[in-house]
């Protein structure tokens, strides 16, 4: 099967689409610059100013070819100094709240300094190992697509595309009476803790009848995507992956249909968690590093014991749903209080738990937040499916759950013996 290679477009061509990209960019940048509230994330002005990159990345390096022991080490590298970066910027918040003197906080600002600026030289490096990976896996679940005109040249669409940036916070807001995600606000990815809880006040001052949550994102499905910078290679694989399913399925009816309804975004963030988490254990598998990623910071908890959260949050969102549907909106607040002072006390810590917490994640079926079926089905469409991709071609077609139920009936009627 003939597949479109990138490192062999001639450099006057790649060089005039970077040139045309740069120069739109550049057009829409000076459109789309006029500022939001101070707290918004403008996310157009973002795409615009990343989209080129990858391109020129390419561009500028058109017939570089490395070892995968290089690339490997690169990524290592990399995931190392992300790892010292989060502990340094851990260290100067300890430094700040303690008796450190001005000249010991500077010298850890200083440090903090030159280990972020080595790891964001090679940053556009270590994107393009990981996105050539993800590729690889991509294009052999059969689900490249076809150029016009040229039905025999297979290539993957989108072509995987991600930043490693902080990724906005998003302001939920939800009717106290019924979990749903009436208003969803991208924030700015310095938000502050202080900042957080102002929005959240501002919003449920200006209604009774409201419930908000400021709550952080792992990645944003943009082109290129956000992904947020980690230290652990299967997870940053993962999220890439579950950011690059969003970008494919915006061509296909299922991510057409994103923001029909709250089950269309179901459907749709379970799709992207499975795909996600099998695909990027697919890569780690054909492309395991030499030796471990560096162990996250642990931070400072009670032991946790052997409450299953996922379970306890089940639980509670079939609790608060009935409550709701009583009209016992308080009841259903001082519920999961409790249920969060209970987690707690256990070593799971949430800041809050309310009708915007469920409203948001809620979204993944998989999770113990939610409390559609939506979740269990899709895992069992996956379980009926020969493979990852027979997965995603069904899925892509989805145009409502009626046809989620119709591609489980027809996987069971095939995979009954007669």
């Amino acid at each position: 099967m003939s597949r479109f290679p990138v490192r062999l477009v001639p450099a006057s061509i790649a060089a005039a689409v970077v040139l045309i990209a740069a120069l739109a960019s550049w057009l829409v940048l000076s459109i789309l610059g006029l500022p939001l509230s101070r707290d918004e994330y403008n996310l157009g002005v973002w795409e615009v100013r990343h989209f080129p990159d990858k391109w020129l990345y390419l561009a500028g390096h058109l017939g570089d070819d490395s070892t995968r022991e290089q690339d490997d080490a690169d990524v290592l590298r990399y995931l190392q100094l992300q790892h010292e970066t989060d502990a340094l910027r851990a260290e100067l918040s300890q430094e700040g709240a303690t008796s450190a003197t001005p000249e010991e906080q500077r010298a850890t600002s200083q440090l903090l300094d030159t280990t972020r600026n080595e790891r964001d030289a090679i940053e556009n490096r270590v994107q393009a190992i990981l996105e050539g990976r993800i590729s690889s896996i991509a294009s052999g679940l059969g689900i490249e697509s076809t150029l016009p005109l040229f039905s025999r040249v297979h290539w993957l669409f989108p072509p995987v595309d991600f930043e490693f940036e902080d990724p906005p916070y998003l302001l939920v807001i939800s009717p106290r009476d019924r979990i749903v995600e009436e208003k969803a606000t991208l924030l700015r990815s310095d938000l502050t803790l202080e900042e957080a809880q102002r929005l959240e006040n501002d919003a449920e001052a200006k209604s009774d009848d409201v419930s908000a949550l400021v709550v952080p994102t792992g990645g944003i499905g943009a082109y290129p995507a956000i992904i947020e910078p980690t230290d652990d290679y299967l997870t940053a694989l993962q999220v890439a992956s579950h950011e690059w399913m969003h970008d494919f399925l915006y061509f296909h009816p299922l991510g057409a249909r994103y923001f029909a309804s709250d089950t269309l975004r179901t459907i749709n963030e379970t799709v992207a968690d499975i795909v996600g988490t099998e695909m990027g254990s697919l890569v780690e598998a054909a492309y395991p590093l030499a030796s471990p990623t560096p162990a996250s910071s642990p931070t400072t908890q009670p032991a946790q014991d052997s409450v299953d959260v996922d379970q306890v949050l089940r639980q509670l969102r079939l609790d608060v749903d009935a409550l709701l549907a009583h009209g016992r909106a308080t009841d259903a607040e001082s519920l999961m209080e409790q249920t969060r002072q209970f987690l707690a006390t256990h070593g799971h810590f949430f800041r809050k738990i309310n009708q915007a917490f469920f409203a948001f994640y809620g979204l993944y079926g998989t999770t113990g937040a939610s409390s559609s079926p939506i979740g269990p089905k899709l895992q069992e469409l996956r379980q009926e499916s020969a493979s990852l991709g027979d997965f995603i071609r069904a899925v892509a077609g989805i145009k409502s759950e009626g046809d989620l139920d119709r591609l489980l009936a027809e996987a069971g009627a095939t995979s009954t013996p007669p």
